[in-house]
């Protein structure tokens, strides 16, 4: 409420005011005034704030006698221009006192400002001084001499000086307050300097008043001298350069490869020109050898791995030699990074820096190397590193940095050259935009969605640390969708699309620096569902194979219809339409004569060729021949044994059919045999006979070969397809007239070679 009221006040106020009255401005004021010997009186003042019509502001200078106490002569006035602050009023007399004031005026208002009274000298700005001469005597101190030009001052001990110094290499002076001994010339000796080190020299003075003067202004500082150049004396290096190595992986012959790089010595700390660097190493217990003596900054040694090393280096310059540095390499497979751990965080400093901070341990000897290197690693690229004093814990390193790349650093602490923690980490001085969006790739397409997958990409390709992914995606007829995932997903399934449909699908990479957008991707969705197209190729692939099987099928049982037909329903011939139904063999009587011991075996596949020609020999004294009437033995003769047949003398092949070898079989092929021991009551006769024809091959036997003896009625018959044999009441002399009976015999003799006793019994027969 109160405020309210204030400000309707401050409205009556202003309305009550006539618009020809104007705020009084402030008082002008007089900063300070200078005199120049021989020369002028200079004040300078602040601009008051601007009015219409604008201030005209004048110096008014009147030289007075005594401390100001009356005046001495006229007033003397000084205009300034437009928009200036100072201006200038010639006087004669620097041993005077002045009174001077300023005004300021328009056409509504006159200013004046406080009246001041100056001595001439208490405010004189000498000349600047000439430096004659400057010389370096010392590697650390340089002279130089100079003089105030004409005669503002009788002596140099009238002024006091100041002199600056500063190393070219920086920006910053180094300044020397310097008064001259009574009647002793203007002449500095300067120490505390960096030895061979170039300096930019200058020097300024200003003029020693009287306290007795009483003024409250003070002298003024000349300007400064012209720069002179000097350069110190050279002297010993004072400390080893910063020393540090690179180690290789143990080759074939157990030797790797050592580079030992070291850090050129500042100015300041070489004292001169280094001529050379000298490397030397050392094994545990031995003395120390020269390596390397070289003006480069590195020297690679091939070693042994398995062998520790301590390596020293040193610089020279003409003066001397600086004391050495130290650093261990233990053994190939030695611990070279300890496990104590050293915690180490960056931070980014503007775009092509990075600040790195570490704890800092209560070890004063202890020194720090940090290493740094662009991710991801390759074989053979430059190492970065930098030394650091053990009483810092933090350094800005910008070489070798760039935005959008991903550095690896390594802090190492070190003990009298031996590691004795490190700590890693990694970072970006800035984070750009991906330099490139990653590939897309469709792995599976629906009716109605698709599956979309991303690759991951490549470090140096990232720009920064990948925040998310944005897929859009836009479908015929529809707008456009956007959606957005992790960083870390590399998939994404879009649903609810109609089949059929065209849809174009793009992936953006974003980072802190930005995002870039790949290009867009074409997919025509299926109009038909999951599998459906599938089964339906399935089905119609099995159906024309199943067709093609049956068409086969059909078309081989057709072209082996009689030979199926051959084997599942075989033709089996009738018996009754047969020639052997009224067919009757003869039969021939075979009489047994033999001692054989042997005693017939009754029973199929039993019967041997040595049962078949003892019988009658294989009947005990005493025995009664008659129990074989009816018996029958019967045996198989395997295809194999075929024989040539002999009748009366003539050698001839016996067929089937008696007239050649038949078409489906092989000559003198025997199927099958059968021998059968009946009674018979016929006379002594001999025939061969075909079944098949009335042929007869039968010759009446020679006497002399014939053995006439009765058998009681016995008779042996012997039969295959072919044609039979009828022995009756009369023994063998020869197997030569029965050619079954050779052929038996022969497979005999290679079955059951053992099973025929009677065999020579009846050759010699």
């Amino acid at each position: 409420m109160a405020f309210r009221m204030q400000l309707a006040l401050g409205w009556i106020v202003t309305l009550l005011v006539p618009a020809s009255c104007s705020v009084t401005p402030r008082v002008p004021k007089i900063e300070y005034c200078v005199t120049f010997w021989g020369g002028n009186i200079t004040c300078y003042w602040d601009l008051l704030p601007e009015t219409h019509p604008p201030m005209t502001y004048t110096l008014h200078v009147t030289e007075e006698s005594g401390h100001c106490r009356r005046d001495f002569g006229a007033p003397a006035e000084c205009v300034a221009k437009p928009e200036e602050r100072w201006c200038s009023i010639p006087i004669e007399n620097l041993f005077a006192f002045y009174k001077i004031k300023l005004t300021a005026e328009n056409q509504q208002v006159r200013l004046s400002s406080l009246e001041k009274c100056i001595h001439g000298m208490n405010i004189v700005k000498l000349s600047p001084p000439v430096i004659r001469a400057i010389l370096a005597n010392q590697s650390r101190c340089f002279q130089m001499e100079w003089d105030l030009p004409g005669d503002e001052i009788l002596s140099a001990s009238e002024a006091q000086y100041e002199i600056h110094y500063r190393d070219l290499a920086e920006t910053s002076w180094t300044q020397v307050n310097f008064t001259v001994v009574e009647n002793a010339a203007a002449f500095a000796n300067i120490c505390g300097v960096s030895p061979f080190t170039n300096y930019s020299v200058r020097v300024r003075a200003k003029y020693l008043h009287s306290s007795s003067l009483q003024s409250n202004e003070g002298p003024v500082w000349s300007e400064w001298s012209a720069e002179r150049f000097v350069r110190t004396l050279p002297a010993v290096p004072s400390r080893g350069p910063a020393l540090w190595r690179k180690l290789g992986a143990p080759d074939a012959y157990g030797k790797r490869s050592v580079v030992l790089m070291w850090k050129p010595l500042k100015p300041t700390e070489a004292n001169g020109e280094i001529l050379a660097y000298r490397l030397r190493s050392q094994r545990k217990g031995e003395p120390a050898i020269l390596q390397c003596l070289t003006k480069d900054l590195q020297c690679t040694l091939f070693l042994p791995a398995q062998v520790g090393y301590t390596f020293f280096i040193a610089a020279s310059n003409a003066v001397g030699v600086s004391p050495s540095s130290k650093i261990v390499v233990p053994p190939s497979g030695g611990q070279e990074d300890p496990s104590s751990p050293l915690p180490v965080l960056a931070s980014p400093v503007g775009e092509k820096g990075l600040l790195i901070q570490w704890s800092l341990p209560s070890f004063p000897q202890m020194h720090y190397i940090l290493e740094w290197g662009r991710l991801p690693e390759k074989e053979g690229a430059n190492i970065f590193w930098r030394h650091q004093p053990g009483n810092v814990n933090h350094m800005v390193i910008n070489e070798a940095i760039e935005p959008g790349h991903l550095y690896n650093l390594k802090l190492f602490a070190l003990i009298d050259g031996t590691i004795w923690a490190s700590g890693s980490t990694s970072s970006y001085s800035k984070q750009i935009a991906p330099l490139r969006a990653p590939s897309l790739y469709p792995v599976q397409i629906w009716k109605s969605q698709v599956k979309l997958l991303w690759e991951k990409l490549p470090l140096e390709d990232r720009g920064g640390v990948i925040r998310n992914y944005s897929i859009c995606y836009k479908e015929d007829g529809r707008d456009e969708q956007t959606v957005v995932v992790e960083g870390s997903v590399q998939s994404y399934l879009i649903k609810g699309l109609r089949p059929g449909s065209m849809i174009r699908v793009s992936i953006a990479a974003s980072t802190e620096g930005g995002s870039t957008r790949g290009p867009a991707l074409s997919i025509r969705m299926k109009s038909n569902g999951h599998g459906e197209a599938e089964t339906l190729l399935s089905v119609l692939c099995v159906g024309f194979l199943l067709l093609l099987l049956f068409v086969a099928g059909s078309l081989t049982c057709i072209w082996k219809h009689r030979w199926v037909q051959k084997y599942l329903w075989p033709q089996i011939p009738d018996p009754a339409k047969s020639n052997l139904a009224t067919w009757m063999p003869p039969k021939m009587c075979l009489d047994p004569s033999s001692r054989c011991t042997e005693t017939w075996s009754q029973g199929y596949l039993t019967l041997t060729i040595g049962d078949l020609l003892g019988v009658h020999t294989s009947q005990q004294e005493g025995s009664d021949p008659r129990k074989f009437l009816g018996d029958q033995w019967l045996l198989q003769v395997p295809s194999t044994f075929q024989k040539t047949i002999s009748i009366n003398g003539k050698r001839g092949t016996l067929w089937e059919d008696g007239e050649g070898p038949p078409k489906s079989t092989a000559a003198n092929e025997v199927d099958y045999s059968k021998v059968v021991v009946v009674h018979n009551s016929r006379g002594l006769q001999e025939s061969w006979r075909s079944p098949h024809h009335s042929h007869s091959f039968s010759k009446a036997p020679d006497p002399q070969n014939v053995y006439s003896r009765t058998l009681f009625g016995q008779s042996v018959w012997l039969q295959n397809l072919t044609y039979e044999v009828v022995v009756q009441n009369r023994a063998l002399k020869s197997t030569g007239e029965f050619p079954l009976l050779g052929s038996l015999m022969a497979m005999e003799r290679d079955l059951h070679p053992a099973e025929i006793p009677c065999r020579d019994n009846l050759q010699n027969s």
